[in-house]
């Protein structure tokens, strides 16, 4: 899997290089249909209060013609509350979109790109980080790093739960005796799932 984008570096490269810390990766196969097209990683680390997840994401996806996707998201947590976020969406060498959002000390920043306005301020502790190492019982809403703000989350039975992303967009997370093992990405020209392997 190629390395993630420069503005990610700082929290990923503490990710890997925090020896004194907790960590617990992980991985996703990216299925469409019967064909293998990308992969996952996905890694937790705990440094006393704060807590740090980093995922990126590789895949091949075949729409007229093969384009080649790429995202990155990292996520801290201080005392239990977002700190800070960013994303990033590539495809092909295309930025398709990015955020930022940073609440540490006086002055807060967030931005989307391209040119739309985010709701800066996060009250709520659940992110889609967190989702791939916690179920969310109880959650109404998540917040979403891509889009820095809040989206609805309905719970549909047993271990599965339904995010709904501006635009119409669905993700549907599938968990088994509290353990993430699917996400399945819900789209109007295609679906993709993320299936555990590690």
């Amino acid at each position: 899997m190629r390395s993630a984008p420069a503005v990610f570096a700082p929290i990923i490269l503490l990710l890997l290089s925090a020896s004194t810390a907790l960590a617990q990766p992980g991985g996703f196969a990216i299925w469409k249909g019967q064909d293998l097209v990308g992969q996952v990683r996905v890694d937790r680390r705990v440094q006393g209060e704060r807590v740090l997840y980093a995922m990126t994401s590789y895949s091949e996806v075949m729409a007229v013609w093969k384009r080649i996707v790429r995202t990155s998201v990292a996520t801290e947590y201080l005392q239990g509350q977002l700190v800070r976020c960013h994303s990033s969406l590539r495809v092909d060498r295309a930025l398709k979109d990015s955020s930022h959002l940073d609440l540490r000390g006086l002055e807060r920043t967030a931005y989307l790109h391209p040119g739309r306005k985010p709701e800066a301020i996060c009250a709520n502790p659940w992110s889609t980080a967190r989702m791939y190492y916690e179920e969310p019982v109880g959650q109404m809403s998540v917040y979403v790093e891509s889009v820095l703000a809040d989206c609805p989350l309905l719970h549909l039975g047993e271990g599965l739960y339904r995010l709904t992303l501006p635009g119409g967009k669905v993700n549907e997370y599938v968990y088994h005796a509290g353990v993430l093992q699917e996400i399945r990405v819900l789209r109007t020209l295609f679906d993709l799932v993320f299936r555990r392997v590690s």
